[in-house]
């Protein structure tokens, strides 16, 4: 297992994140916060949080926090229904 150490910068944000992709084979869209934590403070993701943002910009479906609330599940159900 590798340890991710926090980051300090964008530039360190950017390469972990580019480590987690690579890591876990995502195909997904994956964005990073900048230093001052924004995003992380309006979607409440700590520790984390799964949402779907429509094609509107507007929250379509927003999980509960993590770990409890943490489901993929739900969210594969959520967008077989709901998308066609």
């Amino acid at each position: 297992m590798q340890t991710i150490n926090q980051t300090e910068t964008v530039k360190e944000r950017l390469e972990t994140g580019k480590k987690c992709v690579a890591t876990l084979k995502l195909t997904i869209p994956t964005v990073v916060d900048k230093e001052d934590n924004k995003v992380n403070a309006a979607y409440g993701a700590w520790p984390d949080r799964l949402y779907i943002v429509g094609v509107d910009g507007r929250i379509a479906y927003q999980g509960g926090p993590g770990p409890g609330g943490f489901r993929p599940q739900e969210v594969e159900q959520w967008l077989k229904a709901n998308l066609k």
